[in-house]
């Protein structure tokens, strides 16, 4: 739920209710997804450091505590009036504005957007940090798993995981919809409401990620030879070549732009409500490919499957920015419709990534393994669940 609604807010409220720069949203969205390029730190933390005898419980249950802290602070503070007190005025010709309007403006709100960005990449940390001790403690399930079905596990909780994003997404596609946020509804959630509602959401996450999950006690770990053993495992030819395309996967598959908002608000015309349920569509059809490819796919050849989608997703994504920017096709449904497509390829390769780092991690150093390499794509499922 937190993990889809805080990236989700950053379109309707950022950009839309306070106006704030494309530059500014764009950040603002770099900024939340940066946690998740320090998984690997995360990881070895939580492989080296036990507490209390567990390696991964009281890092979810502190990961989850930082978070709900950040939702509570942001339910207790003021969002101000919107930049526009009427919503007309957002889309009108810049000339047709005159001096009586433009006073009516509230210059104030792109200064509010800041404090806000910042109190949710701290949620962002504890979210991710919770995320990477899960993540290790299901490495050390799907290991256990017969050769011939594993990668059952890891399927299944990404699949719960992404129907709980479509979740959050309904909860933003309708609370989000109001007039002021850029939508065609008489009512909507504020900020700090919908943070509220967060709250209450993460709250019982915490005692049950003591009570509910059975670990064993671990004595601990010398950090010398932790690193000496990742260092060897590092300098493994499936190691250092699944880590050096995913660093350059990171680098090339994760281009962005900083008008993508401004795109999408003024010349597509999207919605909020109209992108959320979109959002929803493809991750319906994001956790159908995660439970097809999970089934069928573990004698598929890797290789050429993932070279497949990566051609797959670049076609389509320049097909819908081109054809939108030279004002061939300026639809929101045709913005909206091309990543529900990418949603088949983008499943496809995430799913069996996910089954590299499974076999490529070690006893001991599972958060870090999952982590190492898992950084890009976790940043990559972030892009499309938002």
């Amino acid at each position: 739920m937190v993990v889809g609604t805080l990236p989700g807010t950053i379109y309707p409220f950022l950009f839309n209710y306070l106006n704030m720069e494309g530059t500014q949203v764009m950040s603002a969205t770099v900024l939340l997804n940066m946690p998740w390029s320090f998984k690997v730190f995360f990881g070895m933390l939580t492989d080296c450091v036990p507490i209390w005898g567990y390696r991964r419980r009281p890092f979810m249950v502190l990961g989850w505590t930082l978070c709900f802290t950040m939702l509570v602070a942001m339910t207790c503070m003021d969002a101000g009036a919107p930049y526009y007190p009427d919503d007309k005025y957002a889309t009108m010709d810049p000339h047709d504005l005159t001096p009586e309007m433009i006073a009516t403006f509230n210059e104030s709100a792109h200064h509010v957007g800041g404090k806000f960005v910042f109190m949710m990449m701290i949620a962002a940390i504890g979210y991710v940090a919770a995320d990477v001790a899960a993540d290790a403690m299901m490495v050390e399930v799907a290991q256990r798993e017969p050769e011939a079905t594993r990668g059952y596990t890891q399927t299944t909780l990404y699949m719960v995981r992404t129907a709980f994003i479509m979740v959050s997404n309904i909860l933003t596609g309708f609370a989000f919809n109001g007039k002021e946020y850029g939508g065609d509804f008489n009512f909507s959630l504020s900020f700090p409401q919908l943070m509220l509602v967060l709250s209450i959401y993460c709250f019982p996450v915490i005692p049950i990620s003591w009570y509910f999950i059975q670990e064993d006690v671990h004595p601990g770990i010398i950090f010398r030879d932790y690193l000496a053993e990742l260092w060897h495992l590092v300098q493994m030819r499936p190691m250092y070549q699944v880590i050096a395309y995913k660093f350059l996967a990171g680098i090339f598959e994760n281009f962005s732009v900083t008008c993508f908002d401004p795109m999408q608000a003024y010349w597509a015309k999207v919605t909020p409500l109209n992108e959320k349920m979109m959002t929803i569509v493809g991750n319906g059809v994001f956790a159908i490919t995660l439970y097809f490819t999970g089934k069928y796919g573990l004698q598929w050849n890797w290789r050429k499957m993932h070279a497949v989608t990566i051609v797959s997703v670049v076609v389509m994504e320049f097909i819908v920015t081109m054809l939108t920017t030279w004002d061939i096709a300026r639809n929101q449904w045709f913005w909206l419709g091309v990543p529900v497509a990418e949603a088949l390829p983008n499943g496809i390769a995430f799913v069996i990534a996910t089954f590299v780092m499974v076999e490529l991690a070690g006893e001991g150093n599972e958060g870090a393994v999952y982590g190492m390499v898992g950084s890009p794509l976790r940043r990559d499922q972030h892009r499309h669940c938002r």
